[in-house]
């Protein structure tokens, strides 16, 4: 995982970071642009290899559950296109999860990746910082961050 964010693009941090983000599981079969197709290999590698450290550690754990449980790519395009700059009639053709759903994983997405750009901060990855904020800001738009929905 080491520099994973480093290499992406704003875009590609949001749609990455979005893999963290607990959201109902689509039926559909997840298909990725080769933008972030990479990145979410690397970080599933990386999810594998805590798993294995865990079970050669006497973990009960089931390496392809931990990866499944803690890497969930169901939205992945669907933020990747909305940081975009895609429209919200769009982004909610491209999955069977519903609106609601979408849009509060994208505010809970826009809050992790200010916590993510805080802890950058506290540590001096300026880069990095910048980058966590640019993907924050990319997403504040539009319905998904409307004050109220009934206006």
């Amino acid at each position: 995982m080491a520099c994973t964010f480093n290499d992406l693009d704003h875009h590609q941090v949001a749609a990455l970071a979005s893999c963290f983000i607990p959201v109902d599981k689509s039926s559909e079969q997840i298909q990725l642009r080769t933008e972030i197709a990479k990145p979410l290999q690397q970080l599933q590698e990386s999810a594998r290899k805590i798993a294995e450290i865990q079970h050669e550690c006497k973990l009960d754990v089931n390496v392809d559950e931990y990866v499944e449980s803690t890497v969930r790519p169901f939205l992945m395009d669907v933020i990747y296109c909305w940081s975009k700059g895609a429209t919200f009639a769009e982004v909610i053709q491209m999955t069977d999860i519903f609106e609601g759903s979408i849009i509060r994983s994208a505010r809970r997405l826009d809050e992790f990746l200010n916590q993510l750009r805080a802890a950058a901060q506290a540590v001096g990855e300026v880069d990095l910082e910048n980058k966590f904020a640019a993907a924050s800001e990319s997403l504040r738009r539009g319905i998904m961050f409307a004050n109220s929905l009934y206006l």
